[in-house]
């Protein structure tokens, strides 16, 4: 589908939408919900208010002042060094905003050299220092931790089994590197200062990368045309890329980790791993019965921790500063609007 419609309780405003400034939802009056309390991303999906507006702003301290002027409501990602301040103001509060954590994660992509050849993406593992990578996007630890588990530490899942020795080791990287010829060529990275922690790690990463012998150009741009860029199969000399620094949230199952689908088809998320075995070891884990599941699980993980899909940088739960007038908003994988009410 090529159109956006909306959620269900809300309709996606098309008349009003400033690209790279607004996006309007109004409240959906065909729609029905549950007769149930609402649960995140389950239940009853009740919209309350009769509109929702995203403004972007991407001035972090014009955001501030916005929030704490009443000019808006809620601040979905404020800058983490902000945080203690918001906490302090009147008629401001700052609270979690999603229930599992969200993985931070480098994407190679896998269909051109050198990470098309699965030691250069495991060298990837003997480069990042997760801890440098997280302090940078995320400030004080209270806010992230260390992980190596693809599906989420502390959640069922949340595995590190294959992982033991990942961590800086710069002569083990540059073996793997050579083993899969890479020789110096320049790579891509994408990101993106208009989200601010995106932007914070990825200078921490391409710094990493150079120091491990990689060429690296930083491309900067806005979101949106870092994401158009990120969906393009071409080589980097033809407009595609080699890495990128980006988060998801719902990481915490094979079914719903989508980055680590590694499917041949070039239609999983961009980065296109293909790996068969993995394919086959993820399908065996969702077809396995109680019993067999953790051997089965610890099968597929040992898998991915050699074949990389992508390269953990850790995990975080982000904060979200609001309103005191503002009520009702869900802990979710992400940010949803029903049941929000403003007073």
């Amino acid at each position: 589908m090529s159109t956006a419609i909306g959620s269900g309780p809300f309709r996606f405003n098309h008349a009003e939408r400033i690209s790279g400034a607004l996006t309007v939802f109004d409240r959906n009056p065909d729609y029905v919900p549950r007769r149930e309390s609402a649960d995140g991303l389950s239940g009853g999906r009740l919209a309350k208010v009769d509109r929702v507006e995203w403004r972007v702003i991407p001035d972090a301290s014009t955001a501030f002042t916005a929030l704490l002027n009443g000019e808006v409501d809620i601040w979905e990602q404020p800058e983490y060094d902000l945080v203690p301040s918001l906490s302090q103001k009147p008629g401001v509060r700052v609270q979690r905003a999603v229930n599992i954590s969200i993985q931070a994660f480098l994407r190679p992509n896998a269909l051109h050299p050198p990470f098309d050849n699965p030691k250069a993406r495991l060298a990837l593992a003997y480069i990042i220092d997760q801890a440098d990578v997280m302090a940078a996007g995320f400030g004080a630890e209270q806010y992230w931790r260390r992980c190596n588990a693809h599906y989420v530490c502390g959640t069922p899942y949340g595995t590190e089994t294959g992982t033991e020795d990942f961590g800086p080791d710069p002569a083990k990287a540059r073996a793997l590197l050579a083993d899969a010829g890479y020789h110096g060529e320049k790579l891509v990275l994408l990101s993106t200062h208009e989200i601010a922690w995106i932007g914070h790690m990825a200078e921490v990463v391409g710094d990493e990368l150079k120091r491990a012998g990689i060429v690296v150009d930083i491309v900067w741009s806005d979101w949106g045309t870092m994401a158009r860029r990120m969906a393009n199969q071409n080589p980097p000399s033809a407009g595609g890329w080699n890495m990128s620094v980006a988060a998801a949230g719902s990481m915490q199952h094979p079914l719903t980790n989508l980055g680590t689908d590694m499917s041949c088809d070039r239609k999983n998320v961009p980065g296109w791993p293909c790996d068969e075995r993995a394919e086959e070891l993820r399908q065996a884990f969702l077809d396995a019965g109680e019993s067999d599941t953790p051997a089965a699980l610890d099968r597929l993980h040992r898998h991915l921790a050699l074949v990389q899909p992508y390269r953990l940088l850790g995990q975080f739960e982000p904060p979200v500063a609001l309103r005191d007038n503002v009520t009702g908003l869900l802990t979710s994988p992400v940010i949803v609007y029903w049941n929000v009410e403003k007073r």
